[in-house]
């Protein structure tokens, strides 16, 4: 027991009232009150010589007194206003004036605590990323969020987590007067010869020069410094920043001039933070990687921390020193409740890949924007040559089927089947209608996003037309060749086998599988729009990884060039910058079409695809195996309804989610969205046909309908 112990426990012994002595101290007007009693016990709590978890037990039942949200005694000076949290601590503060053997009992307990526990985890590391990356840091909230927790009483950081455990303890401590506060801690202070709160600047300190250390070994990573403004070593701010943290620790402990200290410190944060923007403005350029949005993003959360723990260094007014201190805790405090959330942490790192990846997608998009007539019938020769092909896929689907092949193998052919094919639509210049949606939907979402807060939408509405015609264009031309396509495949088929191309069981089965309500097509199609989505997104993450990985230049810089040339190395290059993306999407979206029926086998789950044109060449072939008594079937109209109803999940599914995700990534505002909305309608309400048919000259769309909203700025 130490020497402040023993006297404590001596003026224990010879006078600490007991229950109604100490409630008519503290609380006259209600000395019964239960609040008071509860503060009488955990008071007593503190007993000197007691075990370090016996000291922390004690402060979580103090802490947890006052955290209660049930009424308090009255105290004379409590204002009319105060919430139950502040008259709790009215109360302790009282009860630490009217009692000092109690008010000893808690200084030397919170001193003894704060002595013998390790603070590095609380100051240094709670709410920041971990160094280690963003899958393991995930891994880790995981964890935390659901795993035991060993129990350490030496942790401050446990401490506090039992301490305040919710965003309402945070709120609390938000509104809580400073000068209470203040009035608590100098009441402690000079409750013995030993200032509890010293242990608290030590740790702080430490946390300070880890926190330093930290961010400097980040930002002269490679992945940073590679990014980031050419300087000499010496001179970068990542460097120089350990640095002139401990020349502030070192006149804080020989009491020199701290403010100029200080002051030093927060221009080196700055530089740290403005060169940590110029490296997000590379990956804006040239790619994004998690890796280096995760490092950036640990960077500038320390940063942040240290700043809080440098103001708490900083000399000032006693209420203002209660203010920072009061400040930190409650940022500790919602840093700790945020710790467990793992949502966090995948919005903050993934929003900028996001971001890019929809970029990409929206480059592409606008390729299939048409604004003349010329491009519009360009469009429609296209989209029939995309139908042509679609057809001859058909046709070797069935083929593939009819081979009765292990299903994984069958899967792979058919993928393989698809992929081949849309990989042929790219290098011939043609289209298929189904890929538009997400693209195009990419590509809104950024005029939107630079229209924001304009009065004028006549540029907007008009690519919305645009977007809608050429979306109708592509797909009468894959839907209207894909047709004739089939017949003359029949027909040739015929010419040389005798018969048609399918039998009469499969063309029944066709017929009977595109039934809108007797099959799951209706579920099917929806599906189908979810994995052409799935397609934009991997053909925007391909391209990303090929831009950010600098393929491009590597290609056109090889080695290969002394033997090709370079002029035909840079034809390659230029090949693959403009293909790389294509290639991603169609392959991804193959193998997706191909694959998803078999994996729904193996996981016993009724899954499958239905794609517009490939449907409509299935259901042309069957008819034709049938013959003409088919056009007069039931079960045929239902299929060719079914159809309608594929095209539009297909078109609709995809375009709603690119859409919904590239407004979210670019952090459009609701109030932008139902503007444009609103505008067209009441534009196609007035000129529906320019929505269907390119005008003879194109210009910007007369907008009908609510503009009259005064410009903000865009942020």
């Amino acid at each position: 027991m130490t020497a402040s112990e023993r006297t404590v426990q001596q003026d224990f012994e010879g006078g600490v009232p007991d229950l109604a002595a100490f409630g008519r101290l503290v609380a006259p007007a209600t000395p019964r009150h239960v609040s008071v009693a509860q503060l009488h016990v955990a008071l007593l709590g503190c007993r000197p010589g007691a075990t370090p978890d016996e000291r922390v037990e004690a402060l979580e039942r103090l802490v947890a007194w006052l955290r209660s949200r049930r009424a308090a005694a009255a105290v004379s000076e409590a204002a009319s206003g105060d919430s139950p949290q502040v008259l709790r601590l009215r109360l302790l503060v009282r009860a630490l004036e009217m009692v000092p053997p109690l008010r000893q009992r808690l200084a030397v307990t919170i001193e003894r605590v704060l002595v013998d526990s390790v603070g590095g985890g609380l100051f240094g590391r709670l709410g920041l990323p971990t160094d280690r990356g963003f899958f393991a840091e995930t891994i880790d909230r995981i964890s935390r969020r659901f795993l035991p927790e060993p129990r350490d009483a030496r942790d401050l950081l446990q401490l506090v987590a039992r301490l305040f455990p919710s965003e309402a303890d945070r709120r609390a401590l938000l509104v809580t007067p400073p000068e209470f506060v203040l009035e608590l801690t100098a009441l402690l202070r000079n409750a013995t010869e030993l200032d509890p709160w010293a242990a608290l600047t030590v740790h702080i300190e430490d946390a300070c020069a880890l926190l330093a250390t930290r961010i400097s070994a980040v930002g002269l990573s490679d992945v940073i410094r590679a990014r980031s403004p050419l300087v000499p070593l010496a001179q970068g701010p990542f460097f120089r920043l350990p640095r002139t943290v401990d020349a502030l620790l070192d006149n804080v402990r020989r009491g020199g001039n701290v403010q100029a200290r200080v002051n030093e410190c927060r221009a080196i944060v700055e530089e740290c933070r403005r060169v940590s923007a110029t490296v997000v403005d590379n990956l804006e350029k040239y790619g994004v990687s998690i890796d280096v949005v995760y490092r950036v993003e640990l960077v500038g959360k320390s940063l942040t921390r240290l700043l809080l723990l440098v103001r708490q260094l900083e000399p000032g007014s006693e209420i203002e020193r209660a203010e920072r201190a009061t400040s930190l805790l409650a940022e500790l405090v919602g840093s700790r409740v945020r710790d467990r959330r793992i949502g966090d942490i995948v919005r903050g790192n993934l929003h900028l890949l996001a971001r890019k990846i929809i970029e990409r997608a929206g480059h592409t998009g606008e390729h299939y924007i048409t604004s003349t007539r010329g491009e519009y019938f360009k469009m429609l020769l296209s989209a029939g040559g995309g139908g042509v092909l679609t057809a001859g896929t058909a046709a070797l689907k069935f083929v593939i089927a009819g081979a009765h092949f292990a299903p994984f193998v069958e899967g792979m052919l058919a993928a393989t089947n698809y992929a081949v094919s849309f990989l042929t639509m790219q290098l011939f210049g043609f289209t298929l209608a189904t890929k538009q949606p997400s693209m195009t939907a990419a590509a809104l979402a950024h005029t939107l996003r630079e229209s924001a807060g304009h009065p004028d939408l006549s540029a907007l509405v008009s690519i919305i037309a645009r977007i809608t015609r050429s979306q109708l264009a592509a797909a009468i031309g894959n839907i209207g060749l894909v047709i004739p396509a089939a017949f003359a495949f029949d027909g040739i088929w015929r010419a040389h086998a005798g018969k048609p191309f399918l039998d009469a069981a499969s063309a029944d089965y066709v017929l009977h599988s595109l039934h809108p309500t007797h099959s799951g097509t209706i579920f099917y199609a929806a599906l189908t729009g979810v994995l052409l989505w799935m397609s934009s997104i991997a053909a925007g993450w391909l391209e990303n990884w090929a831009v950010y990985r600098r393929l491009p230049e590597a290609i056109a810089g090889h080695r290969w060039g002394r033997f090709l040339g370079r002029r035909t190395m840079r034809y390659f290059s230029r090949f693959f910058a403009r293909n790389i993306s294509g290639f991603g999407g169609n392959t991804a979206l193959g193998f997706m079409l191909g694959m998803t029926p078999v994996m729904g086998k193996f996981f016993g789950l009724p899954l499958d695809v239905r794609h517009v044109t490939l449907s409509t060449g299935a259901l042309t072939l069957s008819a034709l195996a049938i013959g003409s008594e088919a056009f007069q079937s039931e079960a045929f109209w239902a299929a060719a309804i079914g159809i309608v109803i594929v095209g539009c999940l297909n078109f609709g599914v995809s375009f709603v989610l690119a859409l919904a995700v590239a407004l979210r990534a670019r952090q459009v505002e609701r109030s932008d969205r139902l503007r444009l909305m609103l505008s067209v309608i009441a534009t196609f309400a007035r000129s529906p046909f320019q929505f269907f048919i390119p005008p003879r000259q194109d210009h910007p769309t007369r907008v009908h309908g609510p503009v009259s909203v005064p410009p903000r700025p865009i942020a």
